[in-house]
């Protein structure tokens, strides 16, 4: 397990990816975010960073209209 003085509130999961859930990095601090939109400024570019490293490897079907079954 990682030093969560080093890892500045990162968890990792077991392939390695940030778990957003389980990371205090995400969580609100009212002694550093004085608003959402602070908070939001504060995460916004890991969050979406973790994001898009969690999905790079998943397959979207996009499906039109309704299936018949």
């Amino acid at each position: 397990m990682g030093d969560p003085e080093l890892d500045y509130g990162f968890a990792y999961d077991e392939q390695g990816n940030v778990n957003i859930l389980h990371s205090t990095f995400f969580d609100f601090n009212p002694e550093v975010d004085n608003s959402i939109e602070a908070y939001v400024d504060r995460i916004i570019f890991t969050l979406s960073e973790a994001i898009d490293e969690q999905l790079a490897n998943i397959q979207w079907q996009i499906v039109l209209g309704q299936q018949q079954g």
